[in-house]
């Protein structure tokens, strides 16, 4: 019995050594984050960490958290043309991109100050590559992973009843910069009238090229037919002058071009019968030209014209637009909208995800 004691002594000795011995890496961490979100997307990120790190062996980046079916982001899934859709990025010995990165003096955080509102949506993850070292030499060998996202309040707590609780709309979009052009887009927009609290869908509309529309005119494969507000041939990005001019097109959800986009948001009835609607910023992404709107609003005003038709006046606005990976500022645009009958709305306007 004695000998077993000594021995269960002297392992415990050694096992109480080996746990006093043992020196972790530094771990990051959100120090700001609450539940995994911060609060304001153009306010400086605080990344903590567990013990001092050396400063030359930072290498950091901040993307959108866009994962495969298997939970891998895009260099991790073994696609040779896999890349992150990166947001900011640090490396020592290398200009930062989309910002600027700072380490305290104590070498225990480093502030990563965006150089425009980094996304409320979708989730964004900040990533700390392998090959950190600690003042003690400990190196991490594996990619560091936080998930996070951005706080947004935008309370529905009021009845509405000057939407449809179900709606198909035709939306004309005037963008004035950093380009001039014109967006046409179909939506689904589902309200909770006990609410106001709104789900919207959007599409892009493209024109219809059924030539046998215009058979008379004899337009050409290239060619779209436009009915209003006269017959003609047209081309297929001729702008629409009115909303009333959705007949002429059809929602695209499999061209190269297409695209869609999915937010939320309220609706809040006014005393003269109109109705205020404001969406949660939400990322655009369209794919023929390769265009990003961050942070895209869409503000407008709901009222019924003398016919009884319900109209949309309003604007569009995104903290930035990316023309490729190039800022050319924000985005700034006019917009006017209609809602359409059952009977009007063309077939395959897709419904907003429950």
């Amino acid at each position: 019995m004695k000998h077993l004691s000594i021995r269960l002594l002297s392992s415990a000795v050694v096992l109480a050594a080996s746990c006093e011995l043992y020196d972790g890496p530094a771990e990051p961490s959100l120090a700001q984050a609450s539940s995994g979100l911060l609060g304001d997307p153009a306010a400086p990120v605080l990344v903590a960490f567990s013990k001092p790190i050396d400063p030359a062996t930072l290498r950091l980046e901040i993307a959108r958290y866009q994962t495969d079916d298997h939970g891998r982001l895009a260099d991790e899934s073994g696609d040779p043309d896999g890349k992150l859709s990166t947001l900011f990025s640090h490396a020592d010995g290398e200009p930062d991109v989309g910002g600027a990165l700072s380490i305290a003096a104590d070498r225990l955080s480093a502030t990563v100050t965006p150089k425009t509102p980094l996304p409320i949506t979708p989730r964004l993850v900040l990533l700390v590559e392998p090959g950190l070292r600690s003042d003690t030499g400990v190196v991490t060998v594996a990619r560091r992973k936080l998930i996070f996202g951005y706080q947004f309040d935008l309370t529905c707590n009021k009845p509405s009843s000057v939407l449809p609780a179900s709606g198909r709309y035709f939306f004309v979009i005037d963008v004035k910069q950093p380009v001039g052009t014109q967006v046409r887009l179909f939506s689904t927009i589902i309200v909770d009238p006990a609410t106001g609290k709104f789900r919207a869908q959007f599409v892009r509309a493209s024109r219809n090229t059924d030539a046998s529309r215009c058979a008379a005119l004899g337009c050409k494969s290239t060619e779209a037919c436009r009915t209003l507000p006269s017959p003609a041939c047209v081309v297929p990005s001729e702008r629409a002058n009115s909303t009333d001019e959705f007949v002429d097109f059809l929602p695209d959800t499999t061209s190269p071009a297409s695209y869609q986009f999915t937010t939320t948001g309220c609706v809040v009835d006014q005393p003269d019968g109109t109705a205020q609607f404001v969406n949660a910023p939400v990322d655009v992404f369209t794919q023929l030209p390769t265009v990003t709107l961050r942070n895209t609003r869409l503000t407008s005003q709901f009222q019924k014209d003398a016919s009884g038709v319900l109209r949309v006046a309003g604007a569009l606005s995104a903290d930035e637009v990316l023309l490729g990976a190039i800022s050319s500022g924000q985005g700034v645009g006019g917009l006017a909208g209609r809602v359409m009958t059952d009977a009007q709305a063309p077939a395959g306007i897709p419904d907003p995800p429950p």
